[in-house]
């Protein structure tokens, strides 16, 4: 091609011996062009319609030069033209322009090709909305055609009337008011890809980032037509021509990370440049600068382990949508050398990602430098100005402080000390966002909330925009003023290895004492923003201690220890686990007994706990015997955000393996099949990350409490200048070597120290005394925190404890002491502890210790349990249907003749709902043992499969009435009614799972099921509402939904039947049909409400599965929580 060009231009200065032979002349040249044209069209042009802005000439590609000599008309003289000389690249004796033809009557002008000065052949047409359509009929209909260019309007901007705009730099210039937009352009593909940007003022053009090199007068002081021609030109169309259709820097950058394989992106996006540049064309400062960063990276080098495979490179790169950080994930196999390179790029790509959005906060005030304007030195020199102070851009980039590159700034305090009032205005918005949830009163806008505390604290770490993975952790008691946090640091072998030095304009290597000071400095840094953020967030906090800790890469590095590598690739495989969801469920008391399964209730459910082992109640157990929730420490999460895609933001935890190629992956705030609590609420046992806590390299390196008034007075008057100075002002616990690092310290505090918590903030509710007031009492159906309880085995042993106690107590007469025995009893009238009143109640008439009771009805359940079981494996399968049913003849006989309401409740969520739903005034609820539900539902199965679903309905039906806010409940008996095409009581356990569901895969499961009811019943429109609802909840979920839902649809419309066919006209089909439209559902509202207040009332174990509930329901489009919701239930944490 550029033999081609270069030959045209040839041509171009060939001057005919004769001025009449000029005519013959361009017909001996565009029999040339003609030629080579066809060449290159048929070279290197798709062959599909569209694909290139020659327009419909294209649809032909030998006939381009033909068609546009055809189209090619003779201009009158009051025919408006311009025809612009200056293009690169253009063959000779064309001369490109517009010209303003009568056909279009003033809406519209014609972008093309002149012969001569009178000859014009139109190639593309550009309306008045700044949008160019190709093709050669002046006359066209662009109504129905896609713009092949657009000049795209972002944003209005005030900017000093300068060199930007062509005009000669003053002291103390004007400020003009200006648009700013992009230059579009649409690929061979179809898709539109930025090209350059243009700025507007008054009604002059000027065209920035442009990669052809155009004189001043092609940029500057332009008219629209002259602007949207040059640009069409010398941004879109030569290039598309001459194969070098790019976008101008970090936008070129940008789209290649964001579509493509990140190693090859990155070695793409570094060959774009010099290809631009080795024809001629302008490349930015930043796009050197990429390249620098890169190679100083490895990302270049080939021998890293990050090559792609059979075509699939094992990084995959998210984007995040709070902090707009880049996060890599990859699969456990990779070598951990290969995840230190990772890492490297990672942190280097954030870096130059930083510059380009400070090069766009300098647009967008009117400041230098732009990327336009940037050299590779100032990017460098603006790259460790942000690592010397990320508060300039942090949270966002400030327009006001810190004018990087100017002489005259100031040192960046200004940024530092309005990180506290960015939490507190934070604080005030989710406070006023949520305030519905609040019962009564003050709604947290001036502090002292919990709840808003802990939401804005999580929303703000989480938007942290900073260079290096981090993990954070944070605990709060706002009633005594204390916060906790704890981060992982970022280590000498992230740290840049050369820097741009001013003064020898030159670059030059860094020592490994400069780079180990500049890690230590950066993260104490980064310790005084979290505590700026803490102190800010509630004016209550009047102390923030700090906890920064190392998780031993660097060791790993230094040393080049095999065990090390190795216990790096263990833990590496158990966040794998944990993204991919392959662990057992959590242990927790806090998490639902089912392990958080939902959807479709054919799957295997297989309950988290049984009461075969805790039956059997020591009085000397503690009541607090099983933990909840350990599972996040602070080691614990230290390498989970360092090491792994499991706490970014927009994938929250990792894109499931069907969307990580979808071009827009890395916008996406998406979960993982992990459940929350399994991520956060494991105890040791079940957490992948309790190896770590055995790492001999992971290392506490630096503890401090900072206290409020001399923390912001530090803040105010240095900022993060001196940051060791600043920590040894608060007595910090850290020890500094020779060299400038930390040293390994003994830990002053933990996370978990309960002066971080509110006081009884981790008691479970069967083991608590708090009684409720009023409104919280109407809000969760009950008058104390007892009411609330889910757990038999707890109220039980709860029981053995109160009745020890009455026992030893020397201030109550013996008779007393049995009465209030009778009370605790008859609270919980459980049955099995009923028929031991009469032994309590003598013990304590007699003066004697009750005794140590062995409660045998849920273990003599599961006897019976597991002897039909091997009855049924032996082949007796009559036998173990008989023994079955007999036991739960027998069990259920037990709990109905029992005074009050014998139910099953899968979590703590559900027991509100149940509360508020289903209970009647004064009713007495009795837990029932769980296995004695999931006998009932391990029978229904197995009936429904060999006796068929009139066997299997009295388990069902008692599955419902003993769980009847569990979903799995309705679900399954949904699903059997269905099979026996009950089509009515099908559709209501449907509605009836629609009422109580808290999960997007319940919900949707019951939507689907719902549909196929429906239609059975031949309410096609219902039917195909809830199909097209069931797919929205949770995309993907339901194989066969995508053919019924278009089998319903043909037979509705063969029938003339109208259907919804998408969301809205869904809803409004089941709004008027009076059906629940999902989330908004009644549980919806309760359920945020109860999360917030037990939140705030210091009740955590029910917040977590009512907070889970409660994010799970928001109407976001997002699968389940996301990173910020998942810092918040973290911090709810013991």
């Amino acid at each position: 091609m550029s033999h081609w060009i270069e030959r045209m231009a040839h041509m171009s200065h060939r001057t005919p011996s004769d001025p009449a032979s000029q005519p013959e002349h361009n017909r001996t040249m565009l029999e040339r062009v003609r030629q080579n044209v066809r060449r290159l069209v048929n070279q290197a042009t798709p062959r599909h319609i569209h694909a290139n802005p020659f327009g419909k000439a294209l649809d032909k590609p030998d006939d381009i030069v033909d068609e546009l000599t055809r189209n090619a008309i003779r201009l009158n003289p009051l025919i408006k033209r311009h025809i612009i000389d200056g293009f690169e690249g253009v063959p000779g004796g064309f001369r490109l322009g517009w010209a303003q033809l009568p056909q279009t009557h003033g809406h519209a002008f014609s972008i093309g090709l002149f012969t001569d000065s009178d000859h014009f052949a139109q190639i593309a047409l550009a309306d008045g909305k700044a949008r160019v359509f190709a093709g050669t009929d002046p006359d066209m209909d662009t109504q129905e055609l896609e713009p092949r260019f657009v000049f795209v309007k972002e944003e209005t901007l005030t900017l000093a009337d300068g060199p930007r705009l062509g005009h000669a730099a003053s002291r103390n210039p004007k400020t003009v008011r200006a648009t700013q937009g992009g230059v579009v352009g649409r690929m061979p593909g179809g898709r539109m890809m930025w090209l350059a940007s243009w700025l507007k003022t008054g009604s002059r053009y000027t065209l920035e980032q442009m990669r052809a090199n155009l004189p001043a007068n092609m940029r500057f002081d332009l008219e629209y037509r002259d602007a949207i021609t040059i640009a069409f030109f010398a941004a879109y169309m030569l290039p598309q021509m001459n194969g070098l259709l790019v976008g101008f820097g970090s936008g070129n950058i940008f789209r290649r990370l964001n579509r493509e394989a990140p190693i090859g992106a990155i070695r793409r996006s570094i060959r774009d440049t010099m290809s631009a540049r080795s024809h001629g064309m302008r490349a930015s400062g930043l796009e050197d600068y990429f390249a620098d960063l890169m190679r100083e990276a490895h990302a270049l080098d080939t021998d890293q382990g990050l090559e792609a495979v059979h075509g699939a490179e094992p990084l995959r790169l998210y984007t995040s949508s709070y902090s707009g950080c880049y996060f890599f994930a990859w699969d456990s196999s990779l070598p951990f050398s290969a995840v230190l390179c990772a890492l490297n790029i990672e942190g280097n790509l954030n870096r130059f990602a930083a510059v380009s959005s400070w090069l766009e906060r300098n647009a967008r005030i009117g400041a230098l430098p732009t990327e336009d304007t940037v050299t590779r030195a100032e990017a460098a020199q603006i790259d460790f100005a942000l690592l010397e102070n990320p508060t300039l851009i942090a949270l966002k980039p400030d327009d006001r402080f810190g004018a990087i590159l100017d002489p005259n700034r100031e040192d960046g305090i200004q940024a530092a000390s309005r990180l506290a009032d960015i939490a507190a205005d934070f604080r005030r918005e989710v406070a006023e966002s949520t305030k519905d949830n609040v019962l009564e009163g003050d709604f947290g806008a001036d502090g002292g909330s919990e709840w808003v505390y802990r939401q804005t604290m999580s929303r703000l770490l989480r938007s942290l925009r900073l260079p290096y993975r981090f993990d954070v952790d944070f605990r709060c008691d706002l009633s005594d003023g204390e916060v906790a946090i704890g981060f992982t640091s970022a280590g000498v072998s992230m740290m840049p290895f050369t820097r741009y030095d001013v003064s020898r304009r030159a670059w030059i290597d860094l020592t490994d004492v400069e780079r180990t000071r500049m890690s230590v400095d950066y993260n104490l840094r980064v310790g005084l923003m979290m505590a700026a953020l803490s102190f800010g967030a509630d004016p209550n906090v009047k102390r923030v201690s700090m906890h920064i800790d190392s998780i031993g890469l660097e060791e790993a590095v230094a040393e080049q220890d095999s065990a090390i590598s190795e216990l790096m690739s263990e833990a590496l495989s158990a966040f794998e686990r944990i993204r991919t969801g392959d662990m057992r469920p959590s242990g927790s008391k806090a998490a639902p007994k089912d392990g958080d399964y939902h959807g479709d209730p054919a799957r295997p459910v297989t309950p988290r706990t049984t009461d075969i082992s805790s039956e059997s109640i020591d009085s000397d157990d503690s009541a607090g015997s099983d933990s909840v929730g350990t599972g996040d420490d602070t080691v614990d999460g230290q390498f989970e955000d360092l090491m792994k895609d499991i706490d970014f933001d927009e994938m929250a935890f990792a894109v499931p393996d069907g969307r990580a190629d979808d071009d827009d992956a890395s916008m996406r705030d998406d979960a993982s099949d992990k459940t929350e609590y399994d991520t956060y609420l494991d105890d040791d046992d079940d957490d992948p990350m309790a190896q770590l806590r055995k790492n001999p390299t992971v290392r506490n390196l630096v503890t401090v409490t900072f206290t409020r008034d001399e923390f912001l007075k530090r803040l105010d008057t240095d900022g993060l200048a001196h940051p060791t100075a600043t920590y040894r002002m608060f007595d910090a616990e850290m020890d500094v070597d020779g060299k400038g690092a930390l040293k390994p310290i003994d830990a002053a505090f933990d996370l978990r120290d309960s002066r971080f918590s509110p006081a009884g903030s981790q008691e479970e509710p069967e083991l608590s005394d708090i009684r409720f007031d009023d409104g919280t009492a109407q809000l969760f159906g009950c008058e104390n925190m007892m009411g609330l309880s889910i757990q038999r085995v707890d109220l039980l042993q709860r029981a053995v404890g109160e009745f020890h106690r009455l026992a030893q107590s020397d201030g109550l007469e013996s008779v007393a002491k049995a009465k209030q025995a009778m009370d605790i009893i008859n609270s919980i009238s459980d049955p099995e502890l009923t028929e031991l009143a009469p032994q309590v109640t003598s013990a304590l008439i007699d003066g004697e210790d009750t005794p140590d009771f062995s409660f045998e009805l849920a273990q003599s359940l599961d006897d019976e349990r597991l002897k039909a079981r091997d009855m049924l494996f032996s082949g007796d399968v009559e036998r173990a249907i008989e023994s079955a049913q007999s036991t739960l003849e027998r069990m259920d006989r037990i709990f109905a003749e029992n005074p009050g309401v014998p139910r099953y409740f899968n979590s703590y969520a559900e027991r509100v709902i149940y509360n508020r739903m289903f209970a009647t005034e004064g009713e007495r609820t009795v837990l029932i043992p769980d296995n004695l539900f999931y006998m009932h539902m391990e029978l229904a199965d197995l009936l429904a499969q060999v006796k068929g679903v009139d066997a299997a309905l009295p388990h069902l039906n008692a599955m419902v009435r003993y769980a009847p806010a569990y979903p799995l409940s309705h679900l399954k008996l949904a699903v059997q009614l269905g099979r026996a095409e009950d089509w009515d009581p099908a559709r209501a356990a449907c509605l009836n799972a629609l009422n109580v569901a808290l999960d997007r895969e319940d919900a949707s499961f019951a939507y689907y099921r719902l549909a196929y009811a429906e239609w059975m019943c031949d309410h096609f429109d219902i039917a195909a509402a809830a199909y097209i609802m069931s797919e929205e909840i949770a995309p993907g979920r339901i194989a066969m939904l995508e053919s019924e839902l278009q089998e319903l649809i043909g037979r509705a419309q063969s029938q003339c039947i109208p259907v919804p066919t998408d969301v809205p006209e869904a809803m409004h089909v089941l709004t008027q049909a009076g059906l629940p439209v999902w989330p908004n559902t009644q549980v919806a509202s309760l359920v945020r409400k109860a999360a917030r207040v037990c939140v705030d009332e210091g009740m955590f174990v029910p917040a977590r599965t009512l907070s889970v509930a409660a994010s799970r329901m928001d109407d976001e489009e997002r699968d389940g929580a996301d990173v910020v919701q998942m810092q918040f239930l973290r911090s709810l944490n013991n």
